[in-house]
């Protein structure tokens, strides 16, 4: 009888050790597990009231209160975690005359891009986050800028470097970004 009740014990032991050893090796990283939430999260449509342009962010990122902004025309979008950061912006500014070649030009060497594209009535730039002429290590910024007379509609995403082949989603959102719905 005890080596009956002593292999049963052995048994549930074994068995409870074996499920445990195969729920930690499910586990994903918090990369992972942000990624897929990214994949499939709503996304929220926010229409700026002053300038009536539209961007999308996903339904979990947290807008920035309307008595924090300094400006007309600007939203701030953040997601933190003990993991990351992640800020997307979007801002209303005066071209001051400048084409589209010379702004970019001018931007880029502003924000440090290290890559850049132009279209017909936008340009695009990318390249690591700096602040108050600081870079910050282990971000980077994707921007895109739409020129619409003499004003720049600016959508930006600063991402942590090392999650951005999870942010594929957010970056084709800012890549396909009309300021207006086109009918």
């Amino acid at each position: 009888m005890r080596k009956a009740v002593f292999i049963f014990i052995t048994f549930i032991l074994v068995a409870v050790n074996i499920d445990w050893i195969h729920s930690c090796a499910d586990l994903k990283s918090h990369k992972e597990v942000f990624g897929r939430y990214l994949a499939y999260a709503d996304m929220y449509e926010y229409r700026d009231k002053d300038y009536d342009y539209i961007v999308r962010v996903p339904s979990f990122f947290n807008a920035q209160s309307d008595s924090l902004q300094e400006e007309k025309g600007r939203m701030r979008f953040e997601y933190g975690d003990q993991w990351i950061t992640l800020v997307i912006e979007s801002h209303v500014m005066n071209n001051n005359g400048m084409s589209i070649q010379a702004g970019k030009d001018s931007l880029a060497q502003v924000l440090h891009a290290t890559d850049s594209t132009m279209g017909k009535d936008y340009f695009m730039l990318s390249g690591p986050q700096y602040e108050n002429g600081s870079r910050i290590e282990g971000y980077s910024y994707y921007t895109k800028v739409v020129a619409n007379h003499k004003l720049w509609f600016v959508y930006t995403m600063i991402y942590p470097d090392d999650y951005k082949d999870v942010l594929t989603r957010l970056f084709k959102e800012i890549d396909d970004w009309q300021v207006w719905e086109r009918l």
